[in-house]
């Protein structure tokens, strides 16, 4: 299934591509789970902190449908 996404801050190091924060595509298998696409991408566990899927939070267990847009952020510090 294909789905997009989008990186934020310092996880955009994990753009395939080098293009920052700009939206791509990745091809996951049926029944694949947010877990799932962060080893695909290999973020490491910690360095994702937020994952929305449809403008709400969703823990890593969460599945993936075709077409999903996914936006990932890391831990955010400050005040």
């Amino acid at each position: 299934m294909k789905i997009t996404v989008t990186l934020y801050a310092t996880l955009t190091k994990y753009h395939p591509e080098g293009k920052r924060s700009e939206p791509f595509s990745v091809e996951l298998s049926e029944g694949a789970r947010v877990k799932d696409l962060l080893d695909h991408l290999g973020i490491k566990e910690g360095e994702a902190k937020q994952v929305f899927i449809k403008h709400r939070s969703r823990p890593e267990d969460f599945p993936l449908e075709e077409g999903e847009r996914v936006a990932i952020f890391p831990p955010v510090a400050g005040g």
